[in-house]
C-alpha cells in the first residue's frame, strides 16, 4: 500500500541518510541472546537498521528536529539492547529498502513493511505488528454510522492513488445496493479528510488500524472506528535471507520481550495495543 501523507508530516526529516540511536546498549542485556548474534554483528556493537521516514506514529521526527521517534524506533532500540547492540538507523526512500538490506548496506528493515509473498523471494520477515484497513469518522455520526452498510449511500473521502480507494469501493459493492453505493472521493491528506468530514461533504474517510489510533490517541474522544478490520496483514521486520542467524536472534529478543511485558509497554506507548501481535511468525504471510 502506498502510504499516504499523515495529518502532521515531517517531510524535512527525510533528508538526513544517517540516524544513530542516542546511548549505549543496555548494560543489561541479556548474555544467552547476545551470544546467539552473528560474530559479524557483534563486533561492530551495532544494529543496522534501515527505515523510511515519515509515518506517524511508527517512525517520525518533530518538525525542525532530527530526533527519530515512533513506535519501530522504540522497538529496535529495545532489540538492539537485549542484543547488547546499540540500534543505527539509516533512512532512505522506500523503494531502496530491499537494496539496502540484500547487498549487506544494513541489517534489517523495521519501518511499517509489509510482510508480502512476493517479497518472501528475497527477505524473511519476523511479523510484529497487525495493521489492516478501517473506515472512521467525527463522533457527531456514531449515532447513525454503527457499522460498514450504514456507509451506503454516503460519502467517503479516501487517499489519492492509494489501494483504499478499490478496497472502499468494492467493499460497498458486496453489502450495499446498487442504487445506493458508497461514493469514494479521492483527497490527498488526512487533515483534508477530516475537514471534509467536519464541512459535511463526506461523513467517514479511511485509515490504516495504526493511524486510527494515533488519531484518536492525540485527539481523544474525536474520533471512532467504524466496523470492523478490513484486509488483515501485518507488518514485518525484514532481513536478507543469508542473515538467518540474526533474524533468530532478534526473534528471541522479540519473545522475551512479549514474556516480560516490554513489547506492549512499547505499544501502550502509542496507543497501539491493539495492533499487538500474539503470537513474533516467520514469513506468516501465505497469500
Amino acid at each position: 500500500m502506498k502510504r499516504p501523507l499523515p495529518m502532521a508530516l515531517a517531510l524535512a526529516s527525510a533528508t538526513f541518510l544517517s540516524l544513530a540511536a542516542s546511548g549505549a546498549a543496555h548494560a543489561a542485556a541479556d548474555e544467552k541472546l547476545a551470544a546467539a548474534v552473528p560474530e559479524a554483528v557483534r563486533t561492530t556493537g551495532k544494529l543496522n537498521v534501515t527505515i523510511s521516514l515519515a509515518y506517524p506514529p511508527m517512525e517520525f521526527s518533530d518538525a525542525g528536529s532530527t530526533e527519530l521517534k515512533g513506535f519501530d524506533i522504540d522497538l529496535a532500540k529495545a532489540i538492539a539492547e537485549r542484543l547488547g547492540l546499540a540500534a543505527e538507523f539509516q533512512n532512505v526512500e522506500f523503494p531502496q529498502l530491499i537494496p539496502q538490506v540484500v547487498t549487506g548496506r544494513s541489517d534489517l528493515i523495521m519501518t511499517a513493511f509489509s510482510d508480502k509473498v512476493e517479497r518472501q523471494t528475497q527477505l524473511d520477515f519476523i511479523d510484529y505488528f497487525k495493521t489492516g484497513n478501517v473506515f472512521y469518522s467525527s463522533v457527531d455520526h456514531q449515532a447513525d454510522i454503527k457499522a460498514e452498510a450504514d456507509l451506503c449511500g454516503k460519502t467517503v473521502a479516501v487517499a489519492t492513488g492509494t489501494s483504499w480507494v478499490t478496497w472502499a469501493e468494492e467493499l460497498g459493492k458486496s453489502i450495499c445496493p446498487a442504487d445506493k453505493l458508497i461514493t469514494v472521493i479521492q483527497i490527498p491528506t488526512q487533515a483534508e479528510h477530516i475537514m471534509q468530514i467536519r464541512q459535511g461533504r463526506a461523513q467517514a474517510s479511511v485509515i490504516g488500524l495504526e493511524g486510527l489510533l494515533d488519531l484518536m490517541k492525540q485527539d481523544p474522544g474525536k474520533f471512532y472506528q467504524i466496523g470492523e478490520v478490513g484486509e488483515v496483514n501485518h507488518y514485518g521486520i525484514a532481513f536478507a535471507k543469508a542473515n538467518g542467524d540474526l533474524r533468530d536472534a532478534v526473534l528471541a529478543a522479540l519473545n522475551a520481550m512479549k514474556a516480560d511485558g516490554t513489547y506492549t509497554q512499547i505499544l501502550d506507548r502509542y496507543g497501539l495495543k491493539q495492533a499487538g501481535v500474539e503470537e513474533f511468525k516467520i514469513n506468516g504471510t501465505t497469500k
